[in-house]
Parts: C-alpha cells; sequence; structure tokens
C-alpha cells in the first residue's frame, strides 16, 4: 500500500500533470478536430474525456485516487485549441487576447474548488510581451506560482524552435526572477523523420511512444549545452514523462565528451568548454507520467527521489492508466516510506509552495 494519513480518508497525492480548458476553447476544438479531420493533435479520441473542461469530474476523479491537489497545466494540442476557439470569433481576437483569457476563465477554477484544483498559466514565448505578462500574473494573482510552456514551438520559416531560442530568453528570464515554476510538456510537433513515414495509428504510436521522448530530452540537453541553465541558475522548470530519455543519456553523453577530447587538442579545449549534463541535474524536476519501474529506477539514480513528482496526463490518459495503474507502479519501487511520500506529495508541495498536509503520515502495512 502506499502513503496513508491515520484517521479518515483523505487526500495524500499530488497530480503535476492534468489537463483542463475552459468549455469554449475545449469545445471549438473538438468542434475543429470533427468537422476537419486533422490528425495532428493525435488521435481525436485523445482529446474526447468532458472531464476536460468540467471542474466537477476533474474534482471527483481526484478525490476516487485520493488526490489532494491537482496542478493543472496545458499540453501540447494547446496552440491548435486557442487557434480553433479564436476562430470562432469576429473578429478574430489577438493570440495575446486570447491566451489571457483562457488562463483567466481556466484560472477560476482554483476558486471553486478551494485550491485543490490549482491551474498554471499558458506561455506562449514567441509573444514575448504576453509572456511576461502571464508570468507577473502567475506570480501574484493567488494562484499556484507556475506556467505551463511546450518544449518547442512551430515557426514556418525556421520550423521548431525550442526553449534554447535567444528569442525565448526574456521570457526564461522573466520566470526566474518573479520565482515561478516552468512546467515543460512536448509539443509532440518533434518529428524524427524516419523514412519512409509511418501513417494512422503506427504514426500515433511512434509520436507518442518515442518521438515525444527524444523531443523533452532534446530541449533539456539544449537548454543545458547552450548554456541557459547557467545564464538562470535559479531557473525552475519540470518536464514531462521523466524528462524523456534523459536519464539514460547521462553517461553517454560523459563517454562522447571523454571520446571526443582524445580526438585532437582543438577537440579537447572544445569539450572542456561543454558541460557535463549530470551536472545539471538539480536543475531538472520531472514527472512520473507513462513509466514503468525500470524507467523510474533510473530517473530516481540519475535525478534523485527528491526531483521526481507524480503526474497522471488525467484526462488524456484514463484515470485507471494515469492515476489507479501509476500509483501501483509507485508502490513497487525501491523506495523508503519517506522518499515515497516525497514522490506523491512533499516534492511537489516544497516546490510548488502549497501547503502540507497534517504530520501525523505513515506507511500503511
Amino acid at each position: 500500500m502506499g502513503p496513508r494519513i491515520d484517521g479518515d480518508r483523505k487526500m495524500t497525492v499530488v497530480d503535476c500533470h492534468a489537463h483542463a480548458l475552459p468549455p469554449s476553447v475545449q469545445n471549438a476544438f473538438v468542434d475543429w478536430l470533427k468537422t476537419s479531420g486533422a490528425t495532428s493533435e493525435g488521435p481525436p479520441g485523445l482529446w474526447s474525456s468532458p472531464a476536460f473542461s468540467d471542474v466537477d469530474l476533474h474534482l471527483a476523479d481526484a478525490d476516487r485516487h485520493d488526490i489532494e491537489t491537482t496542478i493543472l497545466t496545458y499540453g501540447s494540442n494547446t496552440v491548435a485549441a486557442m487557434h480553433a476557439a479564436a476562430q470562432r470569433e469576429s473578429p478574430k481576437p489577438a493570440a495575446e487576447t486570447m491566451i489571457a483569457r483562457t488562463n483567466d476563465a481556466l484560472r477560476s477554477w482554483a476558486a471553486h474548488t478551494s485550491n485543490r484544483l490549482m491551474p498554471t498559466r499558458w506561455v506562449d514565448p514567441r509573444f514575448p510581451d504576453s509572456a511576461v505578462s502571464e508570468i507577473e500574473r502567475a506570480a501574484t494573482d493567488g494562484g499556484v506560482a507556475a506556467i505551463s510552456m511546450n518544449s518547442a514551438y512551430g515557426d514556418p520559416a525556421s520550423g521548431l524552435r525550442f526553449l534554447d531560442d535567444p528569442g525565448f530568453g526574456p521570457t526564461l528570464r522573466a520566470a526566474e526572477a518573479a520565482d515561478v515554476v516552468v512546467i515543460v510538456h512536448p509539443s509532440a510537433k518533434f518529428s524524427l523523420n524516419s523514412q519512409p513515414p509511418l501513417t494512422g495509428t503506427a504514426n500515433h504510436l511512434l509520436t507518442g511512444g518515442l518521438s515525444m521522448l527524444v523531443e523533452t530530452t532534446t530541449c533539456i540537453s539544449r537548454l543545458i549545452l547552450s548554456g541557459v541553465f547557467d545564464k538562470n541558475p535559479k531557473l525552475r522548470m519540470v518536464f514531462s514523462q521523466l524528462g524523456g530519455v534523459l536519464p539514460m543519456a547521462f553517461g553517454r553523453f560523459d563517454m562522447l565528451r571523454d571520446l571526443v577530447s582524445v580526438a585532437d587538442e582543438t577537440a579537447t579545449k572544445a569539450v572542456s568548454a561543454l558541460p557535463s549534463l549530470r551536472d545539471y541535474a538539480d536543475f531538472i524536476f520531472a514527472d512520473t507520467h507513462s513509466m514503468d519501474v525500470a524507467a523510474l529506477k533510473c530517473g530516481i539514480e540519475a535525478l534523485g527521489s527528491n526531483h521526481l513528482i507524480f503526474g497522471s496526463d488525467f484526462p488524456v490518459t484514463p484515470s485507471h492508466i494515469g492515476r489507479e495503474q501509476a500509483l501501483k507502479t509507485l508502490d513497487a519501487l525501491p523506495l523508503d516510506p519517506v522518499e515515497q511520500i516525497a514522490v506523491r506529495s512533499s516534492n511537489a508541495r516544497k516546490l510548488f509552495g502549497l501547503n502540507p498536509t497534517p504530520p501525523r503520515q505513515e506507511m500503511a502495512s
């Protein structure tokens, strides 16, 4: 059994990876998927749960799984969803207006649920003035001091722009200055460019099962290798899905640094100026979503149990998988009671400044 609090049934989990959208945005997005037949956001059925836009359904599911607080984040479909909602209006609102309105509408869920559901604010760094404004509001409006971003954003001229893009620097500097946590979700627009291209379900499985993990790993690696964390040493970032394959990449990168350094004197000097990925583990928090025991063990060894937080991906991932099954997976990890509670809740409480639960915690036999 997992951690429990003595007495009556109490909430013992903080879920740091769940999704929601205001009804007007969610309905517009679902209608667009139906009428356009688009599959660019994955199988349309992923987005069909009524819980996306229903605060009471969200709260009821949290109750069923002993989740005391849910951090509501924005996902890979956010840009498309806001665009679909904006297209319904005449005149069409500017992107900055759409972002602010969507954030305000979702942020109201916190008051409705006595802060059980804590929405982040969505930030798009392609609109730097909007991004800085949303960060300032996340820090001061009384909700959780956190923003949601994708790991990369599309650009018609240059393709995907990862978060180390110099044009995104003002956004990350503002987040650091405001002491706002940055939660990063893959855009699902990164392609492995394997040929010939797969289609249908096979393509969706390749995107969700591997491309998104590689996208996240690429984002983190670029942030490290480009010096973003050196320039912003107090920046706090949470990455989805265990940070991709990053925990398995630390040793590989160290080996390559050693390998390249013996090539010639010029290479030795160049490599010595590059950081080791593992030296930046303290900058990185990762959620546990979709990972099995073997992967989580690797994450714990690479990042430390104090840098893992529980995430379910509800309602994209149904709760019997993302919550019930995932919590059983945590039970199977070789963690002591304090570490179990840390991954389930206390790491997140510390990171997001959430109120602690009563002190009478112990593991049930």
